[in-house]
């Protein structure tokens, strides 16, 4: 007990750092020397799609969110050891925009790579629009049109196939919708599902016909699932 007191009075003090994943039952604790060996260490706790989006950042240095996919933003949520997030503007569009980097880097480091991805994008054509960009007026003349509709989802404009933006409740709070025909609702669905709502700041609704559902209590009220015959 007092030497874990000891070592987050250190914590408290910056002089030791601690990981916020655990490594077995306890988080890791390093010096910044050794920050490449504790991150070593705690890679082995992740799954491949972790994995894969630590790989996918320590290779690109910094990356703007809206090329990766809503999985890829959800599930980088869980990975603080190894990223951290940064607002800036995108000089493409105008807009404003979320970057993940690599833990690790400062933010003058972060501007430079940035400014230098800006610039080489400049004489690529076309130039990949944002997500805002992207959403498209939907024509309200199909049976996904009547489903939409008769759950109380208004004005729905598609995101991507099968994932629209709508307008919801008396106060027309923009929300996502998904609608998802298949037998077993998966995990990754939900995941999934729970990237369009870190995305676009709001909750998800998925309609489906699915026999099974996977549990999205970890999900709290951010995913709801409507049950319907599609």
């Amino acid at each position: 007990m007092q030497t874990q007191t000891i070592t987050d009075y250190f914590v408290s003090k910056g002089e030791i750092k601690k990981t916020q994943r655990r490594y077995g039952s306890s988080p890791i604790y390093y010096l910044e020397k050794d920050r490449d060996k504790a991150l070593d260490m705690l890679i082995q706790t992740l799954n491949g799609q972790e994995k894969a989006l630590v790989n996918k950042v320590r290779n690109e240095k910094v990356i703007n969110t809206s090329h990766l996919s809503s999985a890829e933003r959800y599930i980088s949520q869980s990975l603080t050891d190894f990223m951290k997030t940064v607002s800036a503007q995108d000089n493409q569009t105008g807009e404003k925009a979320d970057y993940l980097y690599e833990q690790g880097l400062d933010l003058e480091t972060v501007k430079k790579i940035m400014n230098k991805d800006n610039t080489e994008k400049k004489d690529q054509n076309p130039i990949k629009k944002s997500i805002n960009n992207e959403i498209k007026t939907y024509k309200e003349n199909d049976d996904i049109s009547v489903t939409l509709t008769k759950n109380g989802f208004k004005n729905p404009k598609i995101v991507e196939k099968e994932v629209f933006i709508c307008d919801y409740g008396s106060n027309n709070l923009k929300v996502i919708v998904m609608i998802i025909n298949k037998k077993n609702l998966t995990k990754k669905d939900l995941i999934n599902a729970a990237g369009y709502g870190i995305t676009y700041k709001t909750i998800v609704f998925i309609i489906t016909n699915a026999q099974k559902t996977a549990s999205n209590k970890s999900f709290g009220s951010l995913v709801n699932i409507i049950r319907e015959e599609l």
